[in-house]
């Protein structure tokens, strides 16, 4: 956990700082202050940039990595901290990675969400017009929509983008160990040799 002091540094010299750190400090001194007020009595920040900061790192980690890396942008990022629900924040960063959604468009996905109460998932349907029964068809390889969402949360939790992380799982599971299998060949050389000379000295 990081200390008071090493907090309020980040925060009044924010250059350079991604945004999970710097929401990191403002966790600290948050839970030391027990309200964005008190807090921003001690940094140069106001306080709906401290709220944002904050938001941002309760994120799920995966997201946040996205965020600190710049492919999901503070705008974006802030509409998705809006969401309470984590499935739901995993749906609105994907599809913001995926179908480039513009911030206006993101914003007015939320407002209507939250607002009217309505699932993510029709929301983004009929207000974007995104088909989740489309298929994709990166590496030439027919990945429905669930497909890939799937593959990229898991990626993402592990800081790897989604190609990477197929690769790393195919070599897992077609990894041979040629060693091992020269060494049990040559066992069974052995093994089929020895028998042949039993059988050579009872003929």
């Amino acid at each position: 956990m990081m200390d008071r002091e090493t907090a309020i540094e980040q925060l009044n010299n924010p250059q350079d700082r991604k945004p999970s750190e710097l929401g990191e400090a403002v966790e600290c001194l948050y839970q030391e202050c027990g309200n964005y007020k008190a807090v921003a009595e001690e940094v140069r920040l106001p306080l709906s940039r401290l709220s944002q900061l904050h938001r941002i790192f309760l994120l799920p980690e995966g997201i946040r990595w996205q965020i600190d890396e710049g492919r999901i942008r503070f705008t974006h990022a802030r509409q998705i901290s809006r969401l309470e629900d984590e499935d739901d924040q995993w749906l609105l960063a994907f599809c913001i990675m995926t179908k480039r959604l513009r911030g206006k468009d993101t914003k007015e996905t939320v407002d209507v969400a939250i607002q009217k109460d309505r699932p993510l998932r029709d929301v983004l349907q009929t207000l974007i017009g995104i088909r989740f029964e489309q298929v994709d068809e990166p590496l030439l390889l027919p990945f429905s929509f669930e497909d890939r969402f799937k593959i990229s949360r898991a990626a993402w939790s592990k800081r790897m983008n989604w190609a990477d992380f197929c690769l790393h799982a195919i070599e897992k599971l077609t990894r041979i160990d040629i060693e091992k299998i020269a060494s049990e060949l040559k066992r069974l050389a052995s093994l089929i040799d020895s028998e042949s000379d039993e059988a050579d000295d009872t003929a």
